[in-house]
């Protein structure tokens, strides 16, 4: 019981965590989101790896998984999200992206020789079904004259490509490696490094400035401690509670999303009947993909 609590408190934090940076965002961008996000989930992590793992054991092998995995999620797939998150709104954004173990439930059939049951092929159909209704929610907006893109949607649907991706190569290094906060921790560190190469080369020297001056920080340090509670709620649930209990609570979190976003954010995400009904279906279907 208590491993479904944390599960539950898990999905709060990262909701809360994500909606948080919407509020923000109208006053920076996404990749200053990422980058704080980032540095305060290093921060937190690394002193408890360092603590807990013994780095004199360490696979070398499974390392290189845990870096592949983490350049794809958290480090690009962070990008994608946020970026998704900036322009067709979380309320969108998240329950898009949550259909991401649909492509991790494929690669794992083609690439792992795992096989579907009768309850993954229901659960893909109402995914599917849950996008047609978010994206057809999008046709119409009623309260904000801006107009959202569809063309966003490619954010997140990019997005979730990587993650499943990066759950692939993660679950190969969990199994020649078994250390999940490692691989967690070197995930953000890998993320910490794309994303300073970006900031060097890429963006501007407005962008650079904002960041070490410590706006951006005084903005997102605390979605960035949100989603770090929520990685060690999560872990510390999988710790003492089975996968097939705690995985399908955490995919909850678009409802959170939706709740929250009434509450918070009136002004800037406009919710309607075919959004909420498209959140549901994808909600209901990610549970049914996950069944094994």
């Amino acid at each position: 019981m208590f491993g479904v609590v944390l599960a539950l408190l898990a999905a709060l934090a990262y909701s809360l965590s994500t909606v948080l940076v919407r509020k923000r965002l109208d006053e920076s961008n996404f990749f200053s989101a990422c980058l704080v996000i980032t540095v305060v989930g290093n921060v937190i992590l690394w002193p408890l790896t360092l603590l807990f793992i013994n780095l004199r054991t360490v696979n070398l092998e499974g390392v290189m998984f845990f870096v592949l995995a983490g350049l794809l999620a958290p480090g690009v797939t962070r990008l994608l999200y946020f970026k998704g998150v900036e322009t067709v709104g979380v309320s969108v954004n998240t329950p898009v992206f949550a259909t991401y173990p649909l492509y991790t439930s494929i690669l794992a059939v083609l690439l792992l020789g795992e096989t579907l049951v009768l309850e993954n092929w229901i659960g893909i159909i109402c995914i599917i079904t849950g996008v047609v209704f978010i994206e057809r929610s999008l046709a119409k907006p009623k309260t904000d004259p801006r107009k959202i893109p569809k063309k966003g949607l490619v954010f997140p649907l990019l997005a979730t490509l990587t993650v499943a991706v990066s759950h692939i190569a993660r679950k190969h290094g969990l199994n020649i490696y078994n250390e999940p906060l490692l691989g967690v921790a070197l995930g953000y560190f890998i993320s910490f490094f794309l994303y300073i190469l970006l900031l060097t080369f890429h963006f501007s020297f407005t962008t650079q400035n904002s960041i070490f001056l410590g706006r951006d920080f005084r903005l997102f340090w605390k979605p960035g401690l949100c989603l770090s509670l929520g990685w060690l709620l999560a872990f510390h649930a999988l710790s003492i509670e089975k996968v097939s209990v705690v995985t399908p609570i955490i995919q909850t979190e678009p409802l959170f999303i939706l709740l929250f976003a009434y509450l918070y954010l009136k002004e800037l995400e406009h919710l309607t009947s075919k959004l909420i009904i498209g959140t549901l279906l994808i909600v209901i279907g990610v549970m049914l993909v996950s069944i094994r």
